[in-house]
């Protein structure tokens, strides 16, 4: 946790604010540390929250762009599955 400026005592509070769960996808951590992942602002190096593996890895991997996730969210609606295929 230091190295993302915050102390255990912190990430616990923050995690008691979240209650617990990932604050994308609402599941708790399911990795073998069960802890959640400190994501933070690469820029400014702020903690924004935390988040689950799989959520911390999908917002990095879309650059942290507010913009694509919102492109991409457009994408799944636009093809989403038809009943009976």
């Amino acid at each position: 946790m230091s190295s993302y400026g915050i102390t255990l005592d912190e990430y616990e509070i923050l995690l008691n604010k979240q209650g617990g769960v990932c604050a994308i996808c609402s599941q708790k951590e399911s990795s073998k540390n069960n802890y959640l992942c400190v994501d933070h602002d690469h820029k400014t190096g702020k903690v924004r929250g935390l988040l689950c593996t799989q959520c911390n890895h999908a917002i990095g991997k879309l650059k942290d762009d507010p913009n694509l996730f919102i492109k991409a969210a457009e994408y799944l609606a636009d093809h989403k599955p038809t009943p009976g295929f």
